[in-house]
């Protein structure tokens, strides 16, 4: 296997998928690679299937055999048991956050840390990493409900981080967000991506899109038929 097949993460072949019970397409021979260490804006409007696809990446909804790969792996073949490693190297950041509003920023940052066994050190180093990265080290101790809606983001994206996954997949992360913070979030996964995080971004908005191809013109982006 050649340097590019094994740096392939995403693999996507010929998708095609109907709305359940009715005759309208979804996907029409949909095609997708995502390489480590890319930035791929994947684009496409509100209600077009993107979160859809989501699931499918996830393996909470099955695919139709051979057209998603992942690691060169068929995903409709995975068990119970090779879903759920599947999923453990994936960083979602989502667009609602699905944070724990009782818990503090700390808390959520280092939730996926607390069923991985690792030692009190290296849960605090990797803590004390992420607050840094995102700007949010004077905020440690907040409980989220006293967040604003970029800042909330950022803890989503930190915990997304944390157990330091194959690849983050950010589903609209800036949905809910004004200009200022939708371009803040734009530079945290800009940066990511410069400290080697491999980024599947998507969006419906083509300003995140002219943003991102402003301050990182390297990035691919693909607008697939929905």
């Amino acid at each position: 296997m050649d340097q590019r097949n094994r740096d392939l993460l995403i693999d996507i072949r010929d998708f095609t998928r109907w709305y359940p019970h009715s005759p309208k397409l979804l996907f029409r021979n949909f095609n997708f690679k995502l390489y480590k260490h890319e930035f791929c804006v994947l684009m496409g409007k509100s209600g077009s299937g993107k979160s859809t696809l989501i699931q499918f990446l996830i393996r909470k909804l099955k695919p139709h055999p051979k057209t998603i790969y992942i690691n060169n792996e068929d995903v409709s073949s995975f068990s119970i048991d090779e879903i759920q490693s599947h999923r453990q190297k994936i960083g979602i950041v989502f667009q609602d956050y699905q944070l724990i509003p009782t818990k503090t920023v700390a808390e959520n940052i280092i939730y996926p840390l607390e069923l991985k066994w690792l030692s009190e050190k290296v849960i605090k180093q990797r803590l004390e990493e992420i607050l840094i990265l995102m700007g949010l080290h004077d905020k440690r101790d907040e409980k989220i409900s006293f967040l604003s809606w970029g800042e909330k983001q950022k803890v989503s994206i930190g915990r997304a981080i944390i157990w330091r996954p194959d690849y983050i997949i950010a589903d609209e992360p800036t949905g809910n967000l004004d200009r200022a913070a939708t371009t803040s979030i734009a530079d945290v996964l800009i940066e990511l991506n410069q400290k080697w995080h491999t980024i599947l971004l998507i969006t419906h908005d083509p300003m995140l899109l002219e943003y991102i191809n402003s301050k990182q013109p390297t990035i691919s982006h693909t607008m697939p038929t929905f």
